[in-house]
């Protein structure tokens, strides 16, 4: 075999040295140690944000749907949920004032979300506030992920959520 042979039969071999993988997998393993809690931290603010977002929604929706029916402008004569149904969760229209705060009082929550078309859990992560401070009004529903009441603003209380809370317990 002549050394022009020999030297193409060198440089047909093809693969790659046990030290060259070791590099290639050591450099993997540092992209991921960085990029892995980037992309926990994204995840938890959108979630966060989301959260915050489907609060404001159903603290808004809650106001309106209370007033709505304390006014008479959501009864049970001429209103529907989202989906089409009748409500049977409001006064008639023609009903007395006593009356239509009365079932502006027993609203649930659920029966917001029914009516405004809102689909999001609430179990365990929503709160509402029962005493007023700066920044926040009695009533306002806000989100914590942390498994706990907000703490903020200092003056504020809060208290759980559920799909069974009616409007008056909110709104006293």
């Amino acid at each position: 075999m002549t050394l022009q042979q020999k030297l193409l039969a060198k440089k047909s071999k093809k693969g790659f040295t046990l030290v060259e993988l070791v590099v290639v997998i050591a450099i993997l393993a540092i992209l991921a140690a960085i990029a892995i809690p980037m992309v926990v931290n994204i995840i938890q603010s959108a979630t966060n944000s989301s959260g915050a977002s489907n609060a404001s929604t159903l603290s808004q929706q809650c106001k309106n749907v209370y007033a709505g029916v304390k006014s008479g402008t959501i009864n049970n004569d001429e209103s529907t949920n989202s989906d089409g149904t009748n409500i049977g969760w409001a006064a008639a229209k023609t009903s007395t004032a006593s009356d239509k705060q009365t079932a502006a009082n027993a609203v649930t929550v659920a029966d917001v979300m029914t009516y405004s078309g809102l689909n999001f859990d609430i179990s365990d992560d929503y709160y509402y506030c029962t005493t007023a401070a700066t920044g926040v009004a009695v009533g306002d529903i806000a989100y914590s992920d942390t498994g706990s009441a907000p703490t903020t603003p200092a003056n504020a209380a809060y208290a759980q959520l559920a799909t069974t809370t009616t409007l008056g317990t909110i709104y006293p």
